[in-house]
């Protein structure tokens, strides 16, 4: 990320605010960049209102803003109200057609380029450090990729089969579905959750796709 750095530079490196998509800032000649640091599995690369969302992708010109609203209640509503909660598997298995229909909308380009984007490097103007490279791991056993080859990977690969809701490998979920009427759970399905599963796979295809 820093092609030009020398043997003396001083590097300095801070941690971030909590609800930045950047885990830590890193400082070199004035030139800061933004790291996003992942672990484990399932990783969750972005939360944001479910109302917010679904402005975003209306002025996208979405063509299916209510069926993707009633796949997160799981409801028979689509705007949170329904008092029938099923699960995401359940909704599945009876709404195979609509799903299609979402993730082909989802997965054109301009909508999809813009949500990468906003899921993945920065959801709003205003942040003042993008994300300009993911590490998953350690301190010491990590792998990385930038945000070009993380977005690049991502729009050449999102032409795939699922049954779940996705912006190519990132799949559209519900923060917490609340099936039983938990009042402690209950905000958060006002919540999008945005999860990147095959996050570790996904960055070695990357790492070995460098020349």
């Amino acid at each position: 990320m820093y092609p030009n750095i020398q043997d003396d530079d001083l590097i300095t490196a801070k941690k971030y605010g909590r609800y930045a998509k950047s885990d830590m800032v890193i400082e070199v000649n004035g030139i800061k960049k933004g790291i996003s640091i992942k672990c484990g599995a399932k990783n969750s690369v972005h939360v944001e209102k479910v109302y917010k969302f679904i402005n975003v992708i209306d002025k996208l010109r979405f063509k299916y803003s209510n069926e993707l609203s009633k796949y997160l209640y799981s409801d028979g509503s689509n705007n949170n109200t329904g008092r029938n909660r099923i699960t995401t598997t359940e909704y599945k298995q009876n709404h195979k057609d609509e799903i299609k229909l979402i993730n082909s909308n989802l997965n054109n380009r301009k909508i999809l380029e813009k949500l990468v984007y906003r899921f993945l490097i920065c959801a709003d103007v205003n942040y003042k450090v993008k994300v300009d490279a993911f590490i998953y791991g350690t301190v010491y056993d990590f792998m990385w990729c930038t945000k070009e080859e993380a977005i690049n990977y991502l729009l050449v690969n999102s032409d795939f089969d699922s049954t779940g809701v996705h912006t190519s490998k990132l799949f559209i979920q519900l923060w917490n579905k609340n099936i039983n009427h938990n009042p402690k759970y209950e905000w958060c399905r006002e919540y999008i959750q945005v999860k990147w599963y095959s996050l570790f796979d996904d960055i070695i295809q990357i790492m070995c796709l460098r020349k």
